[in-house]
């Protein structure tokens, strides 16, 4: 016999005994345990039978009965855990020698009719007897007193024994795996070694049929399958140490690709936004979080749902890709967001395919249009403008005139009849509303013909501080508080003092006439690098979104008496500074103007001051 099968079978059948050796230990063990429980469990049983009994039997003496009522008998089966209780008498002249006369019907009364002479002996000493009835389903007590006429009786406590059961059934069903076992552990040892060396055998013969058997692997068939498997384990470990190198070389490019990736992504102006097909943003690039005011880092994770929550337009076109694989060439979207500016958005969206074909991923693209929004805003309000005034500034000039000559027919017709005081009156009202009306057309000229600036260097300091000196007595009267914090340092530019302190002038007007009595006035100057801010709030009701598209259209007025020119005057001199002016949204009450000047140097303030030579004042 070959040695290296004989040493393989002799450990495959050793460690077969070990197994089987240990089981059946570990059933005996088993067995040892459910005995032990079962024990402990038939005391703890036979001990509330004990204490029943006894109560059962003080009952009787104490009440001189030979019965337990219902309700006692409930009692008693509540106090001990019982599921009856009885009284039943005895007849002691049997041939049998004990019998009871009459009891319960069912399995009890078969067992309680099988009691022997000896158990009936037992009982009339006094003693108790246990049972197990019905196959281990109950298990009862017994005790047989003298009732009060002198005759002997028998109680009996009954309890539900059915765990009992369960573990002598349980310590039947080791006892018989333990003799199955020790049947089947010599078949075991002769059959099982040659059940487990029979697939060695057949690597062996498919090695050698391979040619994967190497030499000098002998006749032992686990020793050659062995040694086959060693000479393809080291030449898999070769093809592994070139696989790790291929690997680390794709994973290296594959890493240089996804870095460029990223870096163009951040890069890029436009904001990018992708989402995989449960809707979490994997991708969200700086621009992105820049537009929408979000944090990137903070995004990426999230449903984007969540992360868009404001963003309905742009949720819309990704809901569009993932449900109905929709794309959408250009949008233009307005994103009005609470406490947020207006963003107008040039957005577009393509479902993300790979390799295969199949859709992973929606992406969103978009950039920011709010700044070209307002430039076409502005560009149709100048457009307007011109148009208005090349129609009306003829018009303009022939209504002056015609104002002039009715104010002078008025001052004649006022000296003609100085001697009817009423015809008097009439002729000064009228001419008052003719140079009303003059005054209103002139400034009417004023907007709608173009302005020319007489630039020289001018101190912002100065001009607001002349501004805000007018509108003292005009603030003390109406008891308005007036805040202006002022830089230190000088904020020099060029432009038209003259149309400045209008601009100006304008704006601190509409504020005292909205602050109101008792209201208040906030007045900021901060200076920058290259731009100088004016913020100027007011305490008054704000300004409605109903009319901040028109507040600087001309004749529109939310004042009952208010002509409309004022903040188009306003807005157009500030534009001709290269400036401009802004009311802020999102504000529940109140209003803030903020005007953005460009600083200049002194050098370019002085070459700018001076006019074009060909230029003429008009």
């Amino acid at each position: 016999m070959r040695p290296f099968v004989n040493k393989y079978e002799t450990e495959v059948r050793l460690g077969l005994v070990v197994i089987v050796v240990l089981l059946l230990l570990l059933n005996l063990g088993s067995s040892y345990i459910l005995q032990n429980v079962q024990r402990q469990l038939t005391e703890r049983i036979d001990g509330r039978l004990t204490e029943a009994l006894g109560m059962a039997a003080h009952y009787l003496a104490k009440n001189q009965t030979d019965r337990i009522p219902d309700d006692q008998a409930y009692l008693f089966r509540q106090q001990f855990g019982l599921t009856d209780i009885f009284v039943a008498p005895l007849d002691l002249k049997s041939s049998q020698g004990i019998q009871i006369l009459c009891g319960p019907k069912g399995g009890l009364r078969n067992d309680l009719a099988r009691l022997s002479p000896a158990d009936g002996q037992r009982l009339l000493q006094g003693r108790y007897l246990f049972r197990t009835g019905n196959g281990h389903a109950f298990r009862y007590g017994l005790a047989a007193p003298r009732s009060a006429a002198g005759r002997n009786v028998m109680i009996a406590a009954v309890t539900d024994a059915r765990a009992l059961a369960s573990l002598a059934k349980a310590n039947r069903t080791v006892f018989y795996l333990a003799a199955g076992m020790l049947i089947l552990i010599i078949p075991l040892a002769v059959l099982m070694p040659r059940m487990i060396l029979r697939p060695f055998r057949k690597m062996r013969e498919t090695a050698r049929s391979a040619g994967r058997l190497p030499e000098g692997a002998g006749g032992d068939d686990v020793a050659a399958v062995t040694a086959s498997y060693q000479a393809i384990i080291e030449e898999l470990k070769q093809n592994e140490a070139e696989l790790l190198r291929l690997y680390r070389e794709t994973s290296s490019r594959a890493g240089r690709l996804e870095t460029f990736h990223q870096y163009l992504l951040q890069s890029i102006g436009a904001g990018v936004i992708t989402v995989d097909l449960s809707g979490m943003v994997v991708g969200f690039n700086r621009a992105a979080g820049e537009i929408l005011g979000h944090d990137p880092a903070g995004s990426i994770g999230k449903h984007y749902l969540t992360a868009l929550s404001e963003e309905d337009s742009l949720g819309l076109l990704i809901e569009a890709g993932l449900l109905r694989n929709e794309t959408s060439s250009a949008h233009d979207l307005e994103l009005a967001r609470e406490d947020k500016p207006v963003l107008w958005l040039a957005a577009e969206s393509s479902v993300i395919h790979d390799d295969t074909g199949r859709a992973i991923g929606v992406a969103v693209m978009f950039a920011d249009q709010t700044v070209l929004k307002k430039l076409q805003a502005e560009l149709e309000i100048n457009r307007r403008m011109a148009a208005l005034g090349e129609m009306t500034g003829g018009l303009a000039h022939q209504l002056r005139n015609s104002l002039a000559a009715m104010s002078g027919f008025c001052q004649l017709l006022a000296k003609k009849t100085n001697s009817d005081p009423a015809l008097t009156d009439i002729a000064e009202s009228i001419r008052s509303e003719a140079v009303a009306s003059a005054a209103m057309v002139g400034r009417f000229l004023n907007f709608a013909r173009p302005l020319k600036l007489n630039a020289e260097p001018v101190d912002l300091l100065d001009i607001l501080d002349e501004c805000i000196r007018k509108m003292q007595d005009r603030a003390g009267q109406e008891r308005i508080s007036i805040t202006y914090r002022r830089p230190d340092k000088a904020c020099l530019l060029a432009g038209d003092p003259l149309f400045l302190r209008e601009a100006f002038g304008n704006v601190l007007d509409n504020a005292l006439q909205a602050a109101g009595q008792e209201g208040w006035i906030e007045i900021a100057l901060e200076p920058g690098e290259t731009e100088s801010h004016v913020i100027i709030a007011d305490s008054g009701p704000g300004i409605s979104d109903s009319i901040r598209d028109k507040l600087f259209t001309p004749f529109f007025s939310s004042k009952p008496s208010g002509t409309g020119l004022g903040l188009a005057l306003t807005r157009k001199i500030i534009s001709l500074h290269n400036g401009s002016i802004i009311f802020d949204e999102g504000r529940r009450w109140g209003a803030v103007c903020r005007i953005t000047l460009p600083l200049t140097t002194m050098d370019y303030a002085v070459a700018t001051s001076a006019p074009p030579a060909d230029t003429k004042k008009s």
